[in-house]
Parts: structure tokens; C-alpha cells; sequence
């Protein structure tokens, strides 16, 4: 048995775990009518909501280039982390080092980007910081191809050529 306090509604399936803040307020990651990159955990919005249940916020990341996934992290500072795919050509993806794209049938390659999203007061937000898995890659497959290296000397590099493409099967 259990005492409900409080409940808020919203339009949209979740997408990952609602966070109730210390100020009763509800940041509420949704998952999009028409995500534009469909996989598990697709998301594309962000509801904040006051303890009363009016929509005090709402956000969207789910356009051609990102689609929010998974999880938010709210931040004392009152911003959002948000993390998304970035979609990639099969060409940015050979030019940065990809040797394959394993008859992926979207013939592209999605990335990882983080966003720090501030409100801006008016029922929207900036991106006031973000970070680009893309600008930290290696690769050791095509020395004539961007980001030519040893791969064991740079731990803090990503590997174009490990990891999920993304939109098709699992990378071998």
C-alpha cells in the first residue's frame, strides 16, 4: 500500500527517469512524436514542470543532425546535460578513418554529443556548453585518412573503427 503525494501527467511516453528537484519541481525526459533516429531509448525532449503540474519548460533535441537519447542530468546551476546522437555521413565517416560501415542500410554513423542547456527564461534554451565525441577520434587503420595515430598511445581518443554505428546491426 502505498500514499501518492503528488503525480504530473504529460502527453508523451518517458524516456528515461524523471528527476524531482529539491526546489518540487519535475524534469521529465520524453520521447518525441517523430524521433529522426529511431533506436532503444530514443528520447527528444525535456519537460520541467512546477509541483502543481503547469509546464513550466520544454525542450527539444531531435532534429536531421541530433536526436536526444536515454538520460538528462540536471545541474545545480539550474542547467540540463542532455546526451544525444550526432548523424554522420558514410563520407564524414571514411574521411574521419572509418574503414566500414558493415552494409549498414542507413549508409551513416552516429556519434555521441553532450549539450548544457540553459533556459532561457522565455520557454526555451541555449546551449551554453557542448562537447563532440567526433572531435576526440583516432584511428590506426589509414594513415592517408583524419585522425591517423597509435591508438594504445592515446587512451583518451575514441576509435573510429570500434563501437555501434548506430540505425543497424551491432559492429563486429
Amino acid at each position: 500500500d502505498m500514499d501518492v503525494i503528488n503525480e504530473w501527467t504529460h502527453p508523451r511516453g518517458v524516456a528515461s527517469m524523471p528527476y524531482l528537484l529539491p526546489d518540487s519541481t519535475l524534469v521529465y525526459p520524453y520521447r518525441v512524436q517523430n524521433p529522426t533516429m529511431g533506436s532503444g531509448g530514443v528520447g527528444g525532449g525535456i519537460s520541467k514542470y512546477s509541483w502543481n503540474g503547469d509546464l513550466i519548460w520544454n525542450y527539444e533535441i531531435a532534429n536531421n543532425t541530433y536526436q536526444h537519447h536515454h538520460d538528462v542530468e540536471p545541474l545545480p546551476n539550474g542547467n540540463i546535460l542532455v546526451i544525444a546522437w550526432e548523424r554522420k555521413t558514410a563520407e564524414e565517416a571514411y574521411a574521419a578513418g572509418r574503414t566500414s560501415l558493415n552494409d549498414n542500410p542507413l549508409n551513416e554513423m552516429w556519434s555521441s554529443a553532450i549539450f548544457e542547456i540553459q533556459p532561457d527564461g522565455n520557454g526555451g534554451g541555449d546551449i551554453v556548453w557542448e562537447w563532440h565525441l567526433w572531435d576526440h577520434l583516432i584511428q590506426d587503420e589509414n594513415p592517408d585518412s583524419d585522425n591517423y595515430g597509435i591508438v594504445g598511445d592515446h587512451p583518451e581518443l575514441f576509435d573510429i573503427n570500434k563501437g555501434w554505428l548506430g540505425g543497424g546491426g551491432r559492429d563486429a
